[in-house]
């Protein structure tokens, strides 16, 4: 997949330059230990309680140190390990009743998400997910099952049918991430409504089991809106996320949940605050990267 021409975060099949990968490590950490280190984390626990869930997600896994997207296996295998040993994994079910306020889980719990379906989720996160137990949900595109890494940015191909089968056969819930990694809210209505309904008809067809949740490609702001939200449940979807930073409480709109971005060269002490909320400050980034992506296309259009 390749990098939107306008987009102004890394996109999920990006090799960046060194400059801009310290920068935004530089960035990432500063948010993180910056929220530790000046108490936000401790001041929001007291001044504005309450349960809260997180999505982590997560895209490769390999040994690529240039691929922010690129989680290392020794790095995931430690980060599930303090997950396993913390008990704060849940699954897909577990989320859903929460969000419903039906069911009450432990602090900062955490469900594992992968997005995109590549390759190295069945080669090397697969084996960890099993060791650990976790109850992972794995958002592919339908359409690029089977495909290999020819045209791809990040020199990886997707899983094929077999593989996604095993994955589902080993307890790994698969969800749809549209048919091709089409962003639905740059799309007319009626092409957002094919992504999201032929996704999920050949995910069902081809695995035998019934496909409610969506990962909305790319996640941004400009990729999702309230419409965009009502199509999923028209296309039959339960529960759906994005890509903003943030925490699940009960009461949100199950169509259109946060999550937390997992990157790769960081770690074991940032993931663990991460997964405890220290990016959920991200999201005003989030927010500033697309009011930037506004003005720039007023901009042009003003030409």
């Amino acid at each position: 997949m390749s990098e939107r021409p306008d987009s102004s975060d890394d996109s999920p099949g990006i090799q960046v330059s060194q400059r801009r990968w310290r920068a935004k490590k530089a960035a990432r950490a500063g948010v993180a230990f910056g929220s530790w280190a000046s108490g936000a984390l401790a001041a929001r626990r007291l001044f504005a309680p309450g349960p809260r869930v997180r999505a982590l997600t997560y895209h490769r896994f390999g040994e690529d140190q240039g691929d922010p997207y690129q989680v290392t296996p020794s790095a995931f295998e430690a980060q599930m390990r303090w997950l396993a040993e913390q008990g704060r994994l849940v699954s897909l079910d577990d989320v859903a009743a929460f969000v419903a306020d039906r069911r009450a889980l432990a602090a900062d719990a955490v469900l594992v998400t992968i997005d995109d379906g590549c390759r190295s989720l069945y080669t090397h996160a697969l084996p960890i997910l099993r060791a650990y137990g976790v109850p992972a949900v794995a958002f592919v595109c339908a359409g690029l099952i089977g495909t290999d890494a020819t045209g791809s940015d990040h020199g990886e191909g997707f899983l094929a049918w077999d593989e996604l089968g095993r994955l589902r056969e080993a307890g790994v819930e698969v969800g749809s991430h549209a048919w091709s990694h089409r962003s639905l809210g740059r799309a007319s209505r009626a092409q957002a409504l094919d992504e999201a309904l032929l996704s999920r008809r050949v995910l069902e067809e081809k695995l035998g089991a019934k496909v409610r949740s969506f990962a909305y490609p790319f996640g941004t702001r400009a990729d999702f809106s309230p419409e965009t939200d009502r199509l999923l449940e028209e296309a039959g979807y339960a529960i759906a996320f994005n890509s903003m930073h943030g925490a699940i409480r009960p009461g949100l709109a199950p169509v259109s949940l946060p999550r937390v971005k997992i990157e790769g060269g960081e770690g074991l002490h940032f993931f663990k605050l991460a997964a405890r909320g220290a990016m959920d400050a991200w999201r005003a980034v989030d927010h500033l990267l697309w009011r930037a992506q506004q003005v720039r296309a007023e901009t042009s259009a003003d030409r």
